[in-house]
């Protein structure tokens, strides 16, 4: 209440719940246990994810560039008997932990709220404090492809160019681009499974498979690659590459 948000929101006080239907599944479909591993959030937001990972026995720390965010973040963990370090970063600062600090890192719903110049950056400070052969997980990430931009509700935004945002007097919210954020990953991480993996995360969290998610699933065929990079959401399940492995490019590197 004190940060003019209401318990009884869904995003707010229900936003733990949500996720233990829905990213504690996803979790478990991409073979990702966080029990017992150093893992870090990136975003923590109200700490809805948080409050999962700590369930589940990660070893939590989080992240937000807002300052309100990680003290709500630590109240919803300790309302569920939980505990993580949550700290406040600046957006594209470098970030307060030690090179391969982490064996996971969880970005639900996040990158697309990363301002683009601070995209190349985010990722590489991502790369250098996950280990070796860590993971690294994208979900809930609103995509640029569609229409219609999934958190704000509006149509045609995502088509317009960032140059138009003086006439409306503040910045618009877009989803991200997947061939901006293939560039940002490219040589750093690699994506883990194809379709058939995709199509095992909609079945574990939704229980069936409905016309447009086989549609999704026949073009990750088609293009050889996960479906999750065409989907409104970007979900990717990704392991970091050491420096010696260099690939040639992101349509061979990120498949």
């Amino acid at each position: 209440m004190a940060a003019g948000m209401a318990p009884d929101d869904r995003w707010v006080g229900g936003y733990a719940a949500y996720e233990w239907r829905h990213l504690r599944l996803a979790l478990e479909a991409y073979a990702i246990d966080p029990h017992g591993r150093r893992v870090l959030e990136l975003g923590c937001n109200v700490g809805g994810s948080a409050v999962v990972l700590a369930a589940l026995g990660a070893r939590l720390s989080g992240i937000d560039a807002d300052p309100l965010m990680p003290p709500i973040a630590a109240a919803n963990l300790a309302r569920h008997g939980l505990s993580g370090d949550m700290r406040t970063i600046e957006a594209g600062a470098t970030l307060p932990f030690a090179d391969a600090a982490f064996d996971i890192v969880v970005a639900n719903s996040v990158l697309e709220y990363v301002d683009p110049s601070h995209l190349d950056a985010t990722v590489a400070e991502l790369h250098r404090v996950i280990r070796p052969g860590g993971r690294l997980f994208i979900c809930g990430t609103a995509s640029r492809l569609p229409l219609r931009e999934r958190h704000s509700g509006r149509w045609l935004i995502n088509l317009l160019p960032s140059a138009v945002d003086g006439l409306f007097g503040r910045k618009l919210q877009r989803g991200l681009s997947p061939l901006r954020l293939s560039r940002a990953l490219a040589g750093r991480f690699s994506v883990i499974g194809g379709p058939e993996a995709w199509l095992a995360a909609r079945r574990a969290i939704h229980g069936r498979l409905g016309p447009l998610t086989r549609a999704y699933a026949a073009l990750g065929q088609a293009a050889r690659c996960t479906p999750g990079w065409f989907t409104p959401y970007i979900e990717l399940s990704l392991q970091k590459l050491s420096d010696s492995e260099r690939p040639a490019g992101w349509g061979r590197s990120l498949r």
